[in-house]
Order: C-alpha cells, then sequence, then structure tokens
C-alpha cells in the first residue's frame, strides 16, 4: 500500500490516542475526534489502507531492518560485502541489542503498530450502522482487519515464545481493544495466542465477501490468505494432520507452480501466477533494496550479499530458475568459496516503479507445496513427500530426485528446499528455530562467509538467542512484562 495513505491514517490515530487518554481528558478545539475521522464507509477503507501500510517487515536500511532483514543477517545466507561499511556486523555476530531500533524492537514495535491501528479501525466499526450493500463491504473489511491482526500476532509468538508446543510457554500479548495508554499486560501463554489467532481466523472467515473485486488481486488480504496462515500455524504447534494436506492441496489447485519464466517474472513484478499475498510498494515507498545495498542492485554498491554456501546450494543444478532470479548477473565469481567472490542479491531487482522498487512476496504457492512436503513426511508418507519436493523442483528447473529413507532424511532434505525457495523472504532464521532441535542444526556458515564480519561461525540451535529477547522499550513502559530466558 502507498505510505502517503499512512501519514495520512498515521496523523489521524496519534490524534485520536491524545484525545482520549491525555491526564486531563479535554478535548481541544480543532481536534479531529474518532466520530469525525471515521464516519463513513469510505472512511473506514481508508483506515483499512493504514493498517495494510503500518505492517512493514521489510522495513530498513543501511544496517538495521525488521523480519526480513532479520531472517538474513541472523543465519547463513549473507555475508559483509564489497561497499560494507560494518553494516550489520553487531547482528551477524549475535551480539544482539534489544535497544530501540534493534531487530526485536522494530519486530515487536511494527506488529504491534499494526495491532493498535486495527483495533482502532474495529472500534470505529462499532459505532457505525451499515445495512445492504454496505454491511456486506464492511463485513470484507473488518474480515481484513482481524486477519492481519491474526498474522501480527502470530508474527509475535514465532520472534517471541521459547518454545511454540509449550502451551504454558509465554508468547505474545492478546490485544483486542485499544488500551488506555497507562495499562499494563502480562504475556500470555502460547495456547492462550493460538485460540485468539484461531479465533479471528474463524471470525475473519465467516466475514469475507467472495464476490468482492478485491479477492482476485494478491494486493488484499482473501480466505486464501488465511489458509496460508494456518498452515504455518498448524507446522508452528506441531498439529500434523492430513486435513492441512487437504488444505494444502486446495490452495494449490488455485495457485499452480509458477513455471521458469514466470518465476522469474514474479520477482520482476510482472507476473502473479503463485502469488497468493504481497505488500504492494509503490513510487514513494520504502525500497527493500536498502537492506542490502546503498543506492542500486549492482557491483560495488552491495554492502550484504549472498553468502557463498547460499550460492553453492543454488548453483548445484545451473538450470536452476532461482540462481537466474536471486543472483544478480552482474556478481564477480572468482572460485569456489573465494573470499573475493561478490555475490550480488537479486531477489528484489526493481520493477516499472522504480530500481529499487519490489512488491514483498508474502505467501507463495511453493511455500505451501513445501508445507505439504513436511506434513507428508510427518504422517510417513515418505515418498509422497519426495514426489512433492520434486514437483517444486521440476517447476525450477532443478532436476535430482530425492528418496527419503527416514523423517530425519526428509525434513532435513526439505529444509534446505526452504533455503533455496525463500531465502531473503523472512523464512530462515525462523525455520531454524523451529525445526533446528529436532535436527540438531543451528546457524553453521562457511568461514569465508563468518570471516568477512569477523564473526561467529556457528550458533547452536539450543542458543537462547533464538527466542528474541523483549524490548527495552516496552520493559521500560510495562512493568509486568517478563523478559525471556538469558537476557
Amino acid at each position: 500500500m502507498k505510505k502517503d495513505i499512512f501519514k495520512i491514517i498515521t496523523l489521524i490515530l496519534l490524534t485520536l490516542s491524545f484525545s482520549c487518554e491525555d491526564a486531563t481528558e479535554l478535548i481541544q478545539e480543532g481536534e479531529l475526534t474518532e466520530d469525525q475521522a471515521f464516519r463513513t464507509l469510505a472512511d473506514i477503507q481508508t483506515g483499512l489502507l493504514g493498517v495494510y501500510a503500518a505492517y512493514d517487515p521489510d522495513a530498513g536500511g543501511n544496517g538495521t531492518g525488521n523480519s526480513l532483514y532479520a531472517n538474513a543477517i541472523l543465519t547463513d545466507n549473507v555475508k559483509s560485502g564489497l561497499a560494507s561499511n560494518g553494516q550489520g556486523a553487531q547482528d551477524y555476530d549475535y551480539l544482539v541489542s534489544f535497544t530501540t531500533g534493534s531487530i526485536p524492537d522494530n519486530i515487536w514495535n511494527d506488529r504491534y503498530v499494526t495491532i493498535n491501528f486495527a483495533n482502532r479501525v474495529l472500534r470505529a466499526m462499532g459505532n457505525l450502522t451499515f445495512t445492504g450493500d454496505e454491511l456486506v463491504e464492511a463485513n470484507h473489511i473488518k474480515a481484513q482487519l482481524l486477519a492481519i491482526r491474526a498474522l501480527c500476532h502470530f508474527e509475535v509468538l514465532q520472534y517471541f515464545a521459547t518454545d511454540y508446543q509449550d502451551p504454558n510457554a509465554l508468547g505474545a500479548i492478546n490485544i483486542n481493544y485499544v488500551p488506555e495508554i497507562d495499562e499494563e499486560f502480562q504475556r500470555n501463554t502460547v495456547a492462550e495466542n493460538l485460540a485468539f489467532i484461531k479465533s479471528d481466523l474463524d471470525a475473519a472467515n465467516s466475514l469475507f465477501d467472495t464476490n468482492n473485486p478485491t479477492v482476485s488481486n494478491p494486493i488484499w488480504i482473501n480466505q486464501d490468505f488465511v489458509k496460508v496462515l494456518r498452515l504455518r500455524i498448524a507446522l508452528t504447534e506441531g498439529d500434523y494432520s492430513t486435513n492441512h494436506i487437504t488444505l494444502a492441496n486446495e490452495l494449490l489447485a488455485s495457485y499452480p507452480l509458477a513455471n521458469f519464466g514466470q518465476y522469474v517474472g514474479m520477482f520482476l513484478d510482472v507476473d502473479n501466477t503463485e502469488v497468493i499475498f504481497k505488500l504492494e510498494r509503490t513510487v514513494g515507498d520504502g525500497s527493500v533494496v536498502r537492506l542490502f545495498y546503498f543506492n542500486f542492485v549492482g557491483p560495488g554498491d552491495g554492502f550484504l550479499e549472498m553468502s557463498n554456501e547460499l550460492y553453492n546450494l543454488l548453483s548445484e543444478n545451473p538450470g536452476d530458475a532461482r540462481l537466474l532470479a536471486y543472483v544478480n548477473n552482474q556478481s564477480t565469481i572468482v572460485g569456489v568459496n573465494d573470499s573475493s567472490n561478490e555475490i550480488l542479491i537479486n531477489k528484489y531487482p526493481g520493477s516499472a516503479d522504480g530500481v529499487q522498487l519490489n512488491d514483498i512476496k508474502l505467501m507463495r504457492a511453493s511455500e505451501v507445496q513445501l508445507i505439504k512436503a513436511e506434513l507428508q513426511a510427518r504422517n510417513n508418507m515418505l515418498t509422497d513427500a519426495a514426489s512433492s519436493v520434486q514437483v517444486l523442483r521440476d517447476a525450477r528447473g532443478a532436476g535430482s530426485t530425492p528418496t527419503y529413507n527416514t523423517l530425519n532424511e526428509a525434513l532435513t532434505d526439505i529444509m534446505k528446499e526452504r533455503r533455496k525457495e525463500l531465502c531473503f523472504e523472512g523464512h530462515r532464521w525462523l525455520d531454524i528455530k523451529r525445526i533446528g532441535n529436532e535436527l540438531g542444526t543451528g546457524v553453521s556458515r562457511l568461514s569465508v562467509d563468518c570471516s568477512s564480519f569477523e564473526a561467529v561461525c556457528d550458533v547452536s540451535s539450543n542458543d537462547f538467542r533464538f527466542t528474541m529477547a523483549i524490548p527495552q522499550d516496552e520493559l521500560n513502559g510495562n512493568s509486568i512484562i517478563s523478559q525471556n530466558p538469558g537476557y
């Protein structure tokens, strides 16, 4: 969504927050109240746009950022670039900060700002009455608000819960209303988080208008968004029911895997064949390229580059579409694991809207295909799991038919495929956190990559830092919240 909408709604909502929560609760002359800001369905639609714009996992640049940045810098997919002045060195070395502007602070604040904005629009909707076609449209808007609220709560759970499958572990703070400025909250348990998130998704699913013209456009949340989020939740909580395989098949029937040409075009924002949901980024929006480059995707400008290790994986088959799509053709490869290799990240190569602008693909059919494969493996359907991975490899021109004799073999190979397919899309660190202990694998970087930052090469899967710290800003304003172990 265009960020000028975000600026407008931010001004409105900041005014609203002070109008109802200051110490004197006086209404100032000329003050814009909630009743004035949200009076029509069009106002509510504008509020929805503000909520979309508030959700910003691609934010950041020059060595700081949100979840896309975190899943790159904290893992084995990047190394220091030719243009580096030390951007990201502290995070790469796991000298993890949780002060203002740190990764945990950025993720926590962005998700709760988005939740707060959603709750404000939902509150305003409760004060309005709609009938007929307007009621159908209003319900469709409410469904989107509930779904993005569920996504944000789930992502806080992913980053800040110690154990997804321990129902009593602390996770996110469930917020379904607009709190007063002096309210404090303890974190809810994982069980409470999951129940809350699923309740939001159930409510959203019942409110969507399947005839709404936005449902065919991947920049808008619809029922398929809810299906993908349910699949992510299932893997996270360890619910491997075969019903989820059926759900994955439903999605794959509607979103076929892209062929070679479509795949390359998807990252140029000219093809949406397998895109289920993406964040639209147009002129005036922030550029995701700033997470890796100063000014442009090209030689000499990258302060972060693709790791040699990831490049080696992508190069296993020279015909792999991912090698073409993810590695800029101006890269310089001196030799295998050579410290002079300049491996330029091309996941966000720019689009017709600008050399630094790309939509952020958050849900794709390939992720669903790999979730399906993992579910099959966990149900002892090892041959089926191998076939599902092979379908994806065939679509990418990657060859190499897998054979799985054990669950461990299957999960290890599926993790490898997820790493190649979903790199720089916000999955890698979360994947290691979710499944690393089960496989006995943490972050393990090639020496040529970690030495580019003179940083740690290996981080054990049971390291406490695989659960992020509650940010200092939250601790300062919330005296009853519990910090995670180790911090």
